[in-house]
């Protein structure tokens, strides 16, 4: 179909078919970018929880290692109890600090197509527009 073309020589079945491959390809490429975006948020969510397993592993090691240097100082002025209860305490919050920071990212707002909601959103009102 030629655009501007003043004398209208097109059947209304051209004009059909050719709205009708328009469509097609609106479709195709919305598809396409909402495929994209998903794949993108689906990478963040991916490093979101190599983030808590790497927080959990850091602070799990964290445990092992400062709490026995840790203990074995703080025995020196407190019971060896109440030592090994602080230096616990303190190597627990800093893991669940490090996995808080990754159960952030996996909400569920990061995970949806913003951009192509709001391209199919336009779509329509062009649509509804040209009707």
């Amino acid at each position: 179909m030629a655009i501007g073309d003043p004398g209208g020589s097109h059947s209304l079945g051209q004009i059909a078919s050719g709205l009708a491959g328009d469509v097609q390809d609106l479709v195709k490429g919305e598809l396409a970018l909402a495929r994209a975006e998903f794949d993108q948020k689906l990478h963040g969510l991916i490093i979101a929880a190599i983030s808590i397993v790497g927080g959990a592993l850091v602070a799990f090691a964290g445990l092992v290692v400062v709490l026995e240097g840790g203990a074995a100082v703080l025995a020196f002025w407190l019971p060896a109890w109440a030592s090994l209860l602080i230096v616990g305490a303190v190597i627990v919050l800093v893991g669940g600090l490090i996995s808080r920071g990754g159960l952030a990212k996996l909400s569920l707002k990061a995970a949806t197509p913003e951009r192509s909601i709001a391209s199919v959103q336009k779509d329509a009102r062009m649509i509804k527009e040209h009707t």
